[in-house]
């Protein structure tokens, strides 16, 4: 009976199985021949429509069969869609490429994501809902164009596997996930927006320990900052494998008693780039072969854990605080699997690298310890006797000496990186056994020796494995050597900032495998050959900028590099026409540079397919005198970056064209682009920079101009004859900095952009008051000098806190200065003044006393309130409370009362001009005090970074200086004033002086004898003075001296001879108004014998003198009196006399005083 059961029993299970097969032969024919599920081939196609494909990766959906679509994989039994693989391996592919060769990418914006897949509408098609039967689906790396992870995705409740990683995904995760709880790899990574900044985030996790079977989880990026219980729920996942959070903005200290015995069998953990203290736990993953904590800088770690991972090959603790874990070196040697070590940035130092026993680390490959703070010799290094090694990166880390000869004991070593050391000398010589080298990094360490002489030691039988030689910033110098053809792999070469010489040797033409050549700032010359680039078809980088090459570039040139993505031939001495045939093989390039040459002519016809790739266009400060026509652009069509500036080119550019490119950066600085504003940059929406300054342009603004330009940052068009005016409003505007000085724009000052920092509207015919609110809270730099602006300083000028330049001169400002200012804020550093580096307010009509707002600018060096009517005394606050002043103007005012004797504290003070106002007293003996002008140094120029000239009194005469050369003078004029007294000697110490002003005074008293010592002097004015005795002969020892005032004191004496003063002009007026000088220059012999002799009687002759002249007025007097008394009609006569002649003096000296003050007022700015 039992048998017959089970035989029953077997044929209905056989017949089951032949039902079975023959449905899944059935079902696997229909899927082979075509017949995929009419559902699921229709959801596919939905999903389709919502997409944009610019790629075309989904080209091959089309037909019936949909289990023959690219991407799409059906079950062989059942039919049902089981796969649906839509990862961009195109971008992933340009990922991968670019982070192994970031180290010499010179692009390095967001990637182009032009090719991925993106949403056509605001959100996915939830047509996948249908494929139920789904197991895997990989969305990774296209374009979702930062929408949140769709909630209908937890349908799918068959998924195996869901990767969304590096999708542009952001906003919640759905905790709706939780659903898939047969999942077993979940990838919601690098879904980061970098067009808005926002992550996708997770506030709560509970859903997560749903996951049971979940093997790899990999969060990385998203923002877990507000799931406080991610330690625990991650902890409940017991078949997890692979754990990657790395850039979570996880935070503080995870509890001792939190147990994470259920992740028996995790092997990779990475935790990196967060912020919290690694937990001793960890200790407990005994499986564990890759962790990854760098990034958590959490002071005082404790590493007592780390032994117990004896699985461990790959530890990275690059930028963990291990400075005051002194057990950090024991611990690693206790892990004697270790193949990976990272300690990059830890903060170890010279006390942590004493020679230690390190006998377990046998397996080490990779060791980096770069950006530490090491600062002893690289021969004390602990890592030497280290066989094993194969990657040693030991970069910024301030090792100091000569690179030791047991690098010669690393016979396995690859990779070698000390690059930003301190280190001197060649490399040992017997490096013989070093054959795997790959890549060799010395770039900016302080070599100093001929690079010939360095190449020569490396070893031989690296030639043939060398892919990267990198020796930038290392003080070299020679030739390159004409071997170095016989490195034959190499794809690397880098030797620019250096100072070799010579011409470029033939052999760099036969490196088949060179993808990056950099020569860039050295001093290479004579012309390239054809034979210099013959065999370099895999060449994407040249860069030969900032040498001496010359001559003219030829076709042949560039004929093999097809690869070629940027070329840099820059501030050289290329020369001849630039023709269309050149370009020709260079379909890949993206970048061009041939600035600061001698280009007469470019011709960039015809060009449609050979720089149809070019993005970036440089051919500034050449000569090229072109008519620029449209076809000079044709076929230049994702052209970004353009710049003919300082060219001599001429525009004939049809007002109608529509150009094939969306620039960005346009600049045509110094070109003759006008007269007409060019129509084209009408279409130009996206420019973000634009430069049309000194563009010959001789037009009224178009109204389009604003809205075309509304998003740009930069606009620059100074230096014009720009007619119109601006829009009353320009806060639609993004600009950040507007500079349309020097024209002839009118009208009122506009309300602002509201994110705009510097604006300069200088030199222009503007009118009106300035705006009552300005509104621009960034505002740095406030450029109004030189228009017709009226009324009174708004207060909306004082809420402008961010300020470092202000100026308003060259107006009819009025009123008093001090108005608007609040002294309660006196002390505050978010208020007006706090940031100012640069004030001017001169030549304006205001009112009112020294502004006190400034005892608040600490920062201020550049000040000018000349030429207002600002009265009251100069205060004594200045040097405590603008200590890094510079250059202080207050000329032309009503200040009076004494010089400040703190102003000699001014350290920094250069330029000191208070000239025309009404101080008295004397100049005070501490001048020695102000060391700008008492010791000749080159001030910092950075100061200076503005590029507007400013008006200097020198030499008797007005010139307009730019920045960088009023930073070489040092100028004190305290001319036209009251002070008295004698000059001190102690002036003669400002030995940096090239401008000395004393004249209009009432000195007396003799020059001091050692100005000889004031060298650099180039004019000196001491006239209309009281000086007396004699002119120091040390005055002919101003070699400099051009400008030379001495008229009108009581000098006497013979006037020195000398070259240079030989050589002033108008020799007669520099002496005029002292008679007893004598010499050439007036006109008078000097004897000394005769001198003295008539000096003699003079003296024994003058009391008889004296007493006739008493006697003769007393009796003259007298007569004419008693005269008058007698005759009445003799005393009618005098006094008719007396009244004509005070008539005819009155004429005279009025005549006289018009005239003066005529020529007064002509010399006044």
């Amino acid at each position: 009976m039992t048998k017959l059961a089970l035989l029953v029993r077997g044929t209905a299970l056989l017949i089951c199985l032949l039902i079975f097969q023959a449905s899944s032969t059935s079902h696997g024919q229909a899927s082979v021949s075509g017949a995929c599920i009419g559902s699921e081939r229709d959801a596919l196609l939905s999903f389709k429509a919502s997409l944009l494909d610019p790629a075309g990766h989904l080209s091959s959906w089309q037909g019936e069969d949909c289990c023959q679509w690219k991407g799409v994989r059906c079950s062989n039994r059942t039919g049902h869609l089981i796969k649906l693989n839509l990862r961009n391996i195109d971008m992933e592919d340009y990922m991968g490429y670019y982070m192994d060769n970031m180290y010499y990418m010179y692009d390095y914006n967001y990637p182009n994501r032009s090719g991925s897949l993106s949403l056509s509408a605001g959100e996915m098609s939830s047509s996948l809902a249908t494929l139920q039967h789904l197991r895997y689906l990989d969305l990774s790396w296209n374009d979702f164009n930062g929408t949140s992870i769709p909630v209908f995705l937890a349908s799918l409740k068959n998924l195996r596997y869901l990767n969304l990683s590096s999708a542009r995904f952001s906003g919640r995760i759905p905790s709706e996930l939780g659903n898939l709880s047969k999942l077993q790899y979940l990838d919601l990574s690098w879904n980061y927006n970098y067009y808005d900044g926002n992550n996708s985030y997770i506030v709560d996790l509970a859903w997560l320990p749903r996951l049971s079977l979940l093997r790899h989880l990999d969060m990385s990026s998203v923002d877990l900052g507000s799931a406080r219980d991610w330690f625990q729920r991650v902890s409940m996942l017991p078949s997890l494998k692979v754990l990657r959070l790395s850039g979570c903005g996880l935070n503080g200290t995870v509890s001792a008693s939190i147990s994470i015995s259920n992740l028996t069998h995790l092997k990779v953990l990475d935790i990196s780039y967060n912020t919290f203290r690694i937990p001793s736990q960890f200790g407990n993953l005994t499986k564990l072969q890759y962790l990854d904590v760098s990034g958590n800088y959490y002071p005082d770690v404790a590493l007592a854990w780390l032994p117990r991972l004896s699985l461990l090959r790959h530890l990275d603790m690059t930028y963990v605080d291990l400075g005051s874990a002194r057990d950090w070196f024991q611990s690693v040697n206790m892990l004697p699997s270790l193949k990976v070590l990272g300690l990059s940035g830890c903060g170890l130092n010279s006390t942590m690298s004493a020679s230690i026993s390190l006998s377990n680390l046998t397996h080490l490959e990779v060791l980096d310890m770069s950006g530490n703070n090491f600062y002893t010799s690289l021969k004390h290094a602990w890592f030497w006797n280290l066989k094993s090694l194969k990657e040693l990166y030991l970069s910024g880390s301030s090792w100091i000496g000569s690179i030791p000869s047991d690098l010669a004991n690393m016979t396995a070593l690859q990779v070698i990186d000390l690059t930003g050391n301190q280190l001197v000398g060649l490399i040992p010589e017997k490096l013989g056994n070093l054959c795997n080298l790959t890549r060799m990094r010395f770039s900016g360490n302080n070599i100093g020796s001929s690079i010939g002489e360095f190449m020569g030691r490396l070893p031989k039988c690296s030639w043939n494995t060398l892919q990267e030689f990198s020796v930038q910033y290392a003080n070299m110098t020679g030739n390159l050597p004409g071997w170095i053809g016989n490195m034959t792999n190499l794809s690397v070469l880098q030797a620019s900032k250096n100072m070799l010489t010579g011409t470029l040797p033939i052999g760099v033409g036969a490196l088949s495998t060179l993808k990056m050549l950099d020569l860039g700032y050295n001093n290479f010359s004579g012309v390239l050959l054809k034979e210099h680039f013959a065999s370099l078809g895999k060449l994407e980088v040249l860069e030969l900028g900032y040498n001496s090459f010359s001559g003219v570039l030829l076709k042949e040139h560039f004929a093999s590099l097809g690869k070629l993505e940027l070329l840099d031939l820059s501030y050289n001495n290329f020369s001849g026409v630039l023709f269309k045939e050149i370009f020709t093989s260079l379909g890949n390039l993206e970048y061009l540079d041939l600035s600061y040459n001698n280009f007469s002519d470019f011709l960039l016809k015809e060009h449609q397919t050979s720089l149809g790739n070019l993005n970036h266009l440089d051919l500034s400060h050449n000569k090229l005198d072109s008519v620029l026509v449209e076809e000079h652009f044709a076929g230049l069509l994702n052209l970004e970056y353009l710049d003919l500036s300082y060219n001599p080119l001429r525009s004939a550019i049809n007002q109608k064209w529509v150009p094939p490119f969306r620039l960005k950066v346009v600049k045509f600085q110094s070109c003759q682009l006008g007269p007409i504003f060019p129509e084209w940059l009408k279409w130009q929406s996206d420019i973000d920079v634009l430069v049309l300054s000194d563009a010959k342009l001789d037009d009224v603004i178009p109204d389009w101009f604003w809205v075309t330009f509304s998003r740009a940052s930069t606009l620059q068009a100074s230096g014009n004859k720009l007619r119109g005016s601006l829009p009353a409003n320009l806060q639609h505007m993004s600009a950040d900095y507007i500079h349309l000085g020097s024209n002839k724009l009118t009208g009122q000052v506009p309300q602002l952009p509201i994110n705009i920092s510097r604006l300069d509207l200088s030199s222009n015919s503007l009118s009106g008051s300035l705006p009552s609110k300005l509104n621009a809270p960034a505002l740095e730099d406030l450029m109004l000098a030189n228009n017709q602006l009226t009324g009174t300083i708004p207060s909306s000028i004082f809420q402008l806190t961010s300020l470092y330049r202000l100026d308003l001169s060259g107006n009819h400002l009025e009123g008093d200065i001090m108005q608007c200012w609040e002294e309660s804020d006196a002390n505050s550093t978010s208020q007006f003044g706090w940031n100012l580096f640069s004030l001017a307010l001169n030549n304006n009509n205001l009112t009112g006393q020294f502004p006190k707002f400034l005892a608040r600018s600490w920062q201020l060096m550049f000040l000018d309130l000349s030429y207002n009517r600002l009265s009251g005394a100069l205060p004594e606050w200045l040097p405590e409370k603008i200590p890094r002043l510079k250059i202080l103007r207050v000329r032309s005012n009503l200040f009076s009362g004494h010089i400040p004797k703190s102003f000699t504290s001014l350290r920094r003070l250069h330029y000191l001009d208070i000239a025309h106002n009404n101080i008295s007293g004397s100049i005070p003996r501490s001048l020695p005090n102000l060391k700008a002008m008492k010791a000749v140094v080159s001030h910092d120029m950075k100061d200076y970074y503005y590029e507007e000239s400013i008006p200097v009194i020198m030499k008797d005469q007005k010139r307009d200086y730019t920045f960088a050369i009023y930073n070489l003078l040092a100028i004190l004029d305290l001319s036209s004033n009251n002070l008295a007294g004698q000059v001190p000697e102690e002036i003669t110490l400002l030995i940096a002086l090239t401008s000395l002003n004393l004249s209009n005074n009432l000195f007396i008293g003799t020059i001091p004898n050692q100005v000889g010592d004031l060298k650099r002097l180039e004019s000196l004015d001491l006239s209309f003075n009281e000086f007396s005795g004699a002119i120091p002969s040390s005055l002919s020892a101003l070699t400099y001296l051009s400008h030379l005032n001495l008229s009108y004191n009581n000098l006497s004496g013979a006037i020195p001879s000398g070259q240079q003063l030989q050589a002033l002009d108008n020799q007669m007026y520099i002496y005029i108004g002292n008679p007893g000088l004598c010499g050439d220059p007036v006109g008078r012999s000097c004897s000394t014998h005769d001198a003295e002799q008539s000096g003699l009687e003079d003296i024994d002759h003058m009391p008889s003198v004296y007493l006739a002249m008493s006697i003769g007025f007393v009796v003259g007097l007298w007569t004419v009196f008693c005269t008058m008394l007698m005759k009445r009609t003799w005393r009618a006569a005098f006094f008719q006399f007396v009244d004509m002649m005070y008539d005819m003096v009155y004429v005279q000296v009025a005549v006289r005083w018009a005239h003066v003050m005529e020529k007064t007022q002509d010399g006044a700015p």
